[in-house]
């Protein structure tokens, strides 16, 4: 990947000094996964930090032979920082949503990154800030309705990870569960929701390709301000 093309596509690379991005280029890997391929298993936390070039991945729990989604990140996206930088996760995972690129770098060399200059040192403390700041907005959540809660998800997801088009996005079709996972419903409430926004002319999907259009992100937007 050219230097230019990192920078457009990674906010956190976007501070780095010129030395700093040619070194980067020099110790990241490539690496690709199909589609509900493991990523990262449960013990393989804080080795290394992978940043998206192209697919989604979702974060799983499962503990006491449950599973829930945690959280779905898409292009642009990195994880793995945080757990570089402190204890690792346990009981997680990291499983491919759709054919995936990544970009990793190990732990010790993005230590190293983050001592050589001091400008991307500081723009992961925000983006570690901005983390924090969802989940809060997350459990600001917990007593709205299911339908704010999914067509938030939703609409989160369309802006941190969509490719716009006419009045609205394109985003994965993510499996009816992990939406629910994420959204903190049930499994009914997000399809009987789902089925009623395809009514109401703000979804529409193309299973073939496995897409799912926001059709109207205004009304989206004003529903979710409504309920």
């Amino acid at each position: 990947m050219e230097t230019q093309a990192i920078v457009e596509l990674f906010p956190l690379f976007s501070v780095a000094n010129p030395e700093t991005l040619e070194w980067i280029l020099s110790v990241i890997d490539e690496e690709s996964y199909e589609q509900n391929e493991e990523i990262i298993k449960e013990n393989d936390w804080g080795k290394a930090v992978h940043f998206i070039v192209s697919g989604w991945v979702k974060v799983r729990s499962h503990y006491n032979n449950q599973q829930t989604v945690l959280e779905i990140l898409g292009k642009g996206d990195f994880f793995g920082e945080m757990e570089v930088l402190d204890e690792s996760l346990k009981y997680v995972d990291v499983i491919a949503l759709s054919d995936v690129q990544l970009l990793s770098i190990s732990a010790q060399r993005f230590l190293q990154m983050l001592f050589k200059d001091p400008q991307v040192h500081h723009k992961i403390l925000q983006l570690s800030v901005r983390r924090f700041r969802h989940l809060y907005r997350r459990f600001q959540l917990y007593q709205q309705t299911s339908k704010i809660k999914l067509i938030k998800t939703l609409i989160k997801l369309a802006e941190n990870y969509g490719k716009s088009i006419e009045e609205g996005a394109e985003i994965l079709q993510i499996p009816h569960q992990d939406l629910a996972d994420v959204a903190d419903i049930s499994l009914d409430e997000c399809e009987q929701i789902i089925t009623q926004l395809k009514h109401q002319g703000c979804l529409e999907s193309d299973p073939s390709r496995q897409l799912l259009f926001l059709t109207n992100l205004k009304q989206l937007n004003h529903f979710a301000k409504q309920i």
